[in-house]
Formats: C-alpha cells, structure tokens, sequence
C-alpha cells in the first residue's frame, strides 16, 4: 500500500512513525510545510509542496481541521484523500474518493504513540475504498470502528469532555498541588483507579465523592479554598450536575 501522508504535527509525526514501522506501507512521501526538501533519516522523500507529489494509494491528511478543504482542493480530483479529524465532516473533500480515518487518541510532543488496539473510526464516500482503509488500520495494529460523519462528531464531542476537559481539572489540581507545597503525584493512583474502574463499573455507577453523597457542609468548605472565582463556578456547575443525574 503506498501512501502520502500530509502534515507534520503531533498526529502527522505518529502517523509517520507508525506507518514507516509498518511492513504492508510504503510511504512514498511525507509533506511538512516548514521542512527543507531531502531525504527523512528513514529514506523518506520529504517535501513541502503538493504541487510536487506522485501518485499513491492513499492522501492522508494529518493538518489543521481549518486547512483540510485547502490542501484537498490542491490534490488530484482522481485521488484517494482521507482526512483524520474528529470533528468535520466527509463531505469538506471534494474528491469522489474520500474518507476519513480518525484516531481516537491523545497526542502529544515526545510520546512516541503505540497504535496498537488504537480505535480508528472509518468513513468512505464510496463502500468500495473501506476496505483499503481497513488494510491500513490493520497494518498499524489497531481496531476499525465504521462510523458516519454525525456519529464521528458526537464521538469527538465525548472525547473533548473526557481527555481536554479532564486534563484541565489536572491542571487545576496541579496548580493547587504546586501553591501548597505537594508534589501532584499524589493523586496519580487515584487517577489511575478513577479510569481502571470504569473497565467493570459504568461512569454512572462509578461515581464518588461529596456531590453524590450531597455533603453540603464540603461542598462549603471547597469553595471556600478555591480562590480563582472561574474554578469556583466549574466546581458549582459539575457538583450540580452530577446531583442532577444521580
């Protein structure tokens, strides 16, 4: 299977690593807009125009959700282009072939990501071209998942809220960790057990702490520590919330 991957981001790196790893690719070209053109240490042509690709398999497109239709119309009509964010649609390519191949992960700089059981959401204008994009899940060692573009949408949605949002209440927990002098790796294992546990519980039932024992004289006391008024109002909102669906 030969293909052009396009973008060299956090997601366009991973792709990179995963498919030169990958005995079933060949990546014939890798575009990153800000590299000078020559060789990867891997062999890999390394490019940054469009203008100047050969023709593969497979586009695939790890770039900014604004610059997808952009660098899609740049493309050959008669192309195979795959885009891979979560939140836009199929129809953004113009192509009659496109796809979508959405990872479902996290990725950051200096984690080098194992795809390994990774859920992959596909999508196809044409039924015919699925099993290409199955080939290439495959060759990268996780799982297919064949979504359409509302579903997708929905799927990233939950994602935001599980991984972003989340992360986020890291980071204010953090920083109280930070101004009263303990070290945040603390609460690692309770991290660790509040994702563990929803292998056999449902979030629903797996759900603790003074908002669903409606322990007022706590909830009090929180807001009282809480000095920055944005994280008193996210403590009062998620604490009615969860109140709400118990």
């Amino acid at each position: 299977m030969k293909i052009t991957l396009i973008g060299g981001g956090k997601l366009g790196k991973q792709l990179y690593n995963g498919c030169t790893a990958a005995s079933e690719i060949e990546l014939v070209q890798w575009v990153v807009r800000s590299a000078q053109r020559g060789k990867t240490p891997e062999g890999i042509s390394l490019v940054n125009d469009v203008n100047v690709l050969h023709p593969t398999d497979l586009y695939l497109l790890a770039v900014s959700d604004q610059a997808i239709p952009k660098v899609a119309a740049a493309l050959p009509e008669q192309a195979f282009v795959v885009h891979t964010a979560g939140g836009v649609a199929l129809d953004v390519l113009n192509q009659n072939r496109a796809g979508v191949f959405y990872p479902l992960q996290t990725f950051s700089e200096g984690r080098n990501m194992d795809f390994s059981k990774l859920p992959i959401g596909l999508e196809s204008k044409d039924a015919s071209d699925l099993p290409l994009l199955e080939k290439l899940v495959q060759a990268l060692g996780a799982r297919a998942f064949h979504m359409n573009s509302k579903q997708r949408e929905q799927l990233h949605l939950a994602a935001v809220l599980v991984n972003n949002f989340t992360n986020h209440l890291f980071a204010e927990a953090a920083t109280i960790c930070s101004q009263n002098d303990l070290p945040f790796e603390l609460l690692n294992p309770l991290i660790q057990e509040t994702v563990n546990k929803l292998e056999y519980l449902s979030p629903k039932a797996a759900q603790t702490g003074p908002a669903v024992r409606h322990d007022q004289k706590t909830i009090e006391k929180h807001l009282t520590l809480i000095q920055e008024r944005s994280l008193q109002e996210i403590y009062k909102v998620v604490t009615l919330a969860i109140q709400k669906k118990q």
